[in-house]
């Protein structure tokens, strides 16, 4: 064999050494991965999907379905890049695959559970589990959207969804600036599935305004402050 063909066989195989050895330091036992969950500054990601989700995830994870690639993708944009992201699914094959996009598109620092929420329930860890929370009817919903002063927002979120959780310090403002001149109202979309599914509501977030009862404002996802304030200025 030629020097030169040789020293590039002996690389590539030193490359391939590399990519395994890190892969298994990105790939945590049940163990490590509780034990690394635990720092402060940590995300946590359950890419398997919301039905799934809801019949058990990790303590303080966040949502987003590696099968909706437009979800998922949508959902990490709100995930900070700079910070570790601890990510899992049901047999870590999903949660692997994320993992790897991830590290492609900018996140610096990634792991997965091995063996995923199989392997976590083996190991005895623990699972915050499914709410027995009544459904809101939408007789219910719409006394709810006529209480507390004639404008009222309506804000379809989850504390699993990363984009819900950004939109918080907004909602928190709104209420700051208008006071009880404007109502808001939280809805928790992942226990709230019946109205959900009557209000045909499939993505969230979602922020609906209404105006004595009657729908004036809805959008989804990443709203702009100055978006709502431009909604609910005219209806004071």
């Amino acid at each position: 064999m030629k020097l030169k063909a040789w020293i590039a066989v002996a690389l590539t195989g030193i490359l391939m050494s590399c990519q395994a050895q890190n892969n298994n330091k990105e790939a945590l036992s049940p163990d490590a991965f509780q034990q690394q969950i635990q720092q402060p500054g940590v995300q946590i990601l359950d890419v398997r999907t919301a039905g799934e989700f809801a019949g058990g995830h990790i303590a303080n994870a966040l949502q987003a379905d590696w099968m909706i690639p437009d979800q998922f993708q949508e959902r990490v944009k709100s995930i900070d890049k700079d910070k570790p992201v601890y990510v899992y699914c049901l047999s870590g094959v999903r949660s692997a695959a994320a993992a790897d996009w991830m590290r492609a598109h900018g996140f610096t620092k990634v792991y997965h559970l091995a063996g995923g929420i199989q392997a976590w329930k083996q190991a005895d860890k623990p699972l915050a589990g499914e709410s027995n929370e009544p459904q809101i009817t939408i007789e219910q919903y719409r006394q709810m959207i006529q209480q507390g002063g004639a404008v009222t927002l309506v804000d379809f979120g989850a504390d699993w969804c990363p984009p819900c959780r950004k939109m918080q310090p907004v909602l928190a403002a709104l209420k700051y600036t208008y006071g009880d001149k404007l109502n808001i109202v939280k809805i928790d979309a992942g226990k709230q599935t019946d109205l959900m599914k009557q209000m045909d509501l499939p993505a969230i977030p979602v922020f609906i305004i209404y105006k004595n009862g009657q729908e004036v404002f809805r959008k989804n996802g990443i709203v702009a402050q100055s978006d709502f304030e431009a909604a609910i200025k005219p209806l004071l």
